[in-house]
């Protein structure tokens, strides 16, 4: 009976990570064990088709660079290395959001004296260099044809390419050809969040806000719940911006008199809208997807007061 593909791929894959796993505890393995090692790599890789087309889900996409790790450290065969770069394409790419300092919190440098703050800072620090990574590793491998991974570069983040040229550790000819497609400006990529001093001075702070909620999304959950606070915190903040934003944060992420005066507006003196509200507080809703504007519809379609004087 041919193995079911379905079920034999996280199988292999748990396997080969496994395995990985300890050789980069031991690495003599690789110098003891070498030929079944790579053995072993191409036996997990070729029937668990392992590096096609992966599903698009963020959890996936962990999955799978830390697949293309696992084979840049095991595998020997240029067609499976260079499918692993191949496969680090179709994954999400980074969202790096720079947000305003808070005062109270003072956070300009470490002891190294580096910027906590700067991009590159801010793309590692939610782990979103791992793509770069990976590629970095199977680089690293002499049996990885270079131009499997030149031509991924084009397809990644301008800081991506940037957090190549501060590499040490990567290749020197990988350094060169990120360092000919990076940008000039290091900041490029970079959703940077605006305090309300520079927004005064904006042409349409309503504007600049509505483009922060308006990026697509793409990587961390982190990235888009800094964008939310930075509205809500923001003294430029509509109405029209609240409504868009899931309702749980605003109300329990946003100062109260950010939410209040909407729900008194709402509820009144209508003591059953108030008493909707609490109900709705306990909706079976998915919070990232219910926004502000569909609680509030909800409270909305509650049923009037039969006679208004009864609550008077």
């Amino acid at each position: 009976m041919p193995p079911n593909h379905r079920h034999h791929t996280p199988n292999s894959h748990n396997r080969l990570h496994h395995i990985a796993e300890r050789v980069r505890r031991n690495p003599l393995l690789i110098g003891l064990a070498a030929q079944e090692l790579h053995e072993v790599a191409d036996t997990c890789v070729r029937p668990g088709r392992l590096l096609a087309t992966p599903r698009k889900t963020k959890t996936d996409d962990h999955r799978q660079v830390d697949l293309a790790k696992d084979v840049a450290l095991l595998s020997i065969n240029p067609d499976h290395l260079a499918k692993a770069c191949a496969m680090l394409t179709r994954l999400e790419e980074p969202k790096v959001v720079s947000v305003p300092p808070i005062r109270r919190w003072s956070r300009t440098g470490d002891d190294s004296g580096r910027d906590l703050d700067s991009p590159l800072r801010l793309l590692e620090r939610n782990y979103q260099h791992r793509r770069a990574q990976a590629l970095t590793a199977l680089a690293d491998n002499p049996h990885t044809p270079r131009a499997a991974v030149t031509d991924v570069l084009p397809a990644l983040h301008p800081l991506e390419l940037t957090w190549f040229t501060h590499r040490d550790d990567a290749p020197g000819w990988l350094r060169e050809a990120a360092a000919a497609l990076a940008p000039a400006e290091e900041d490029e990529g970079v959703l940077r969040l605006l305090t309300d001093d520079e927004l005064d001075r904006h042409p349409s702070p309503a504007a600049a806000l509505q483009s922060w909620l308006d990026a697509p999304e793409k990587d961390g959950v982190s990235s888009r719940n800094d964008v939310h606070r930075a509205v809500m915190r923001s003294r430029h903040h509509t109405l029209e911006h609240l409504l868009q934003m899931p309702f749980d944060e605003v109300l329990t992420w946003g100062d109260p008199v950010v939410a209040l005066p909407v729900l008194l507006d709402r509820c009144g003196a209508d003591p059953e809208r108030w008493q909707a509200l609490l109900r709705n507080t306990d909706f079976d809703f998915d919070d990232d997807t219910v926004t502000f504007r569909q609680f509030l519809d909800a409270l909305s379609a509650q049923p009037a007061p039969a006679n208004p004087a009864q609550h008077t």
